[in-house]
């Protein structure tokens, strides 16, 4: 509950006001009607005298607006504040009061801001700071189109820099990335901040237009040295053009800003792994808080790159903590049967854990991965159908057992599976995927490529199915432009994944796209270190046809070092 305000505050107002006083009369209630608020909050003027604001002076005026509003923030008592928007309209209460109170609501990440902010747009109209948190607030409510609206209305009256600026912040939000950058370069040079180049650069790197983008970007840095934004930038482009060293770099100088760590160092991690550097791994996980799910992650990293020793180094302490994770324990024995081949000791894990873990569904699903690896695959199926008999409505047991079969040659039992799933899980996109790479398998591309296409019908957002018909058409020379605009869909959705970035530089490779396709062949190498030999058999492809003969030999090596299946084929390109 609200209190009132002390009778010397009155008085101050009193004295400044011109012929103030306490209102009693129904004309003032009349004017100061308070806005509905929640059930919880009470009506301001229940907490503070009504005054006769018609007769308070400017000064008055200005201090009774800040009054109701230090209450509200001493309260901390958003209804009354957005109870008071009305009254301070009415007062027309001074542009750093009405701000000073949006900033609290947005720091709140309060519903009632937008509310809030309309009042004093409506109040001050001309006003660019608080046409600009108004955006803000609507941009933050997901009201991005009405934001943009708004600020363009506002520069067709009033031109300033600061507009344009905040325009093409929503515009790059929106991903309208073209029009930003038109916006941004409409701006005068005696008008430029390094705001302007920071959001240009943004805008050009959404275009891809990297190169551009970097000088805009690197002054940005420097003129804002504690703004994470700019670094943050110049990493995502320099890990697009394949320079993990200098993103390193970038990345670094987010650190010493207030931009949240976790992310960046899982960046550095994931970086200085791709560098072949675990020790400078280790050294950024040692700059991380002591957090056991974050270790988790950085563990299975570790594993990923083959570092099974410094991933070992990470798990065990952790699962001799008390009420150590699952996770803990099933990392332990994925990464004991990477690095020792060991199926009992990578089962003993599993043996090893606390006896509430071993009813888990994921405990029974790594043991039938390991006996697949194993290649025990007859006992791996005999445990898939155990888990699909103990955990029905659990779907990675058909799948298992589907992609186990499959491995066995055993495709029709795979199939019969697969249907008998789909029937029972007819919305599960990633069911419908795997019956079609199945059916691809089994060579019947016709139904595979039928049934992706309406997985796309009905799901135009799922990446894998995009990039299975992208890379069909492309593999088959056919519908090339369609191929290319799936793909690069694809990539939109799931912008890291080797495979889907190969898929686009072989489909720009067959549209004679070489500089493109040299581009994303060389990107999709830096994505992984279990890639497919298929991957580093189209780098040497291209890279061939482009010219570049050592970069072609060293990539047939790489796939060659994989024992394909089509090393003869590999060899005879090697020695053209």
């Amino acid at each position: 509950m609200t209190q009132s305000f002390p009778s010397l505050i009155l008085c101050s107002l009193l004295l400044l006001s011109q012929s103030g006083c306490v209102g009693t009369k129904a004309d003032a209630q009349e004017k100061n009607t308070p806005l509905p608020v929640s059930d919880t909050s009470q009506a301001i003027t229940q907490s503070i005298p009504v005054l006769e604001v018609g007769d308070l002076s400017d000064e008055a005026k200005a201090i009774y607006s800040v009054l109701l509003c230090e209450q509200a923030y001493g309260d901390e008592d958003e209804g009354a504040l957005i109870e008071a928007a009305g009254i301070l309209q009415e007062l027309k209460a001074p542009v750093q009061t009405w701000m000073d109170a949006g900033i609290w609501l947005l720091g709140r990440k309060s519903e009632n801001a937008v509310f809030f902010l309309e009042h004093a747009h409506a109040c001050w109209p001309n006003d660019t700071s608080l046409l600009m948190l108004y955006a803000e607030a609507l941009k933050e409510k997901g009201s991005i189109e009405q934001a943009i609206t708004l600020v363009r209305g506002f520069i067709a009256k009033n031109p300033v820099a600061d507009a344009k600026i905040e325009l093409a912040i929503l515009l790059v939000h929106q991903k309208s990335f073209d029009e930003a950058e038109q916006v941004l370069q409409s701006i005068t040079s005696q008008e430029r901040t390094p705001l302007v180049d920071l959001n240009l650069g943004k805008a050009l790197r959404g275009m891809e237009r990297y190169q551009e983008a970097i000088p805009y970007l690197e002054r940005a840095s420097r003129e804002l040295p504690d703004l994470a934004d700019p670094f943050l930038e110049l990493g995502k482009i320099y890990e697009r053009l394949g320079q993990p060293a200098r993103a390193i770099t970038s990345y670094e100088q987010v650190l010493r800003t207030d931009f949240p760590s976790k992310n960046i160092l899982l960046k550095l991690i994931s970086l200085a792994l791709q560098l072949k550097k675990p020790e400078k791994a280790l050294q950024y996980l040692e700059e991380a808080p002591n957090d056991i799910p974050f270790q988790l992650i950085v563990a299975d990293m570790f594993i990923d790159a083959k570092n099974y020793l410094q991933a070992t180094n990470i798990l065990q302490p952790i699962v001799k903590q008390h009420n150590a994770p699952i996770e803990a324990y099933l990392l332990l024995a994925d990464l004991t049967w990477e690095h020792m081949r060991d199926l009992n000791k990578a089962l003993a894990w599993l043996d090893a854990m606390p006896s509430q873990y071993q009813r888990s569904a994921n405990v029974l699903l790594l043991r039938v991965h390991l006996l697949a690896r194993a290649n025990q695959k007859e006992e791996a199926v005999a445990y898939a159908r155990q888990g699909k008999t103990r955990f029905p409505e659990e779907t990675k047991f058909w799948e298992a057992e589907a992609r186990i079969l499959t491995a066995m040659d055993r495709i029709p039992e795979a199939l019969a599976g697969m249907r008998e799933a789909v029937k029972k899980w007819p919305n599960d996109m990633s069911m419908l995927f795997l019956m079609g790479n199945i059916l691809d398998e089994s060579g019947d591309k016709q139904a595979a490529m039928k049934l992706m296409e309406q997985i796309i019908e009905r799901q135009p957002d799922n990446y894998q199915a995009l990039n299975y018909v992208g890379y069909t058409l492309a593999e088959a020379n056919k519908e090339i432009d369609r191929s290319i605009a799936l793909l690069e869909r694809a990539i939109r959705l799931a912008p890291d994944r080797a495979y889907i970035v190969d898929s686009l530089a072989w489909a720009y490779f067959r549209a004679g796209r070489d500089n493109d396709a040299l581009r994303e062949i060389r990107r999709a190498v830096t994505l992984g270190s279990k890639l497919d030999p298929a991957i580093w058999e189209h780098y040497g492809d291209i890279a061939k046809h482009s010219g570049f003969a050592d970069e072609a030999k060293e990539a047939y090596k790489k796939a060659l070092e994989m024992d394909p299946d089509n090393a003869d084929e590999l060899r005879k390109k090697m020695a053209q």
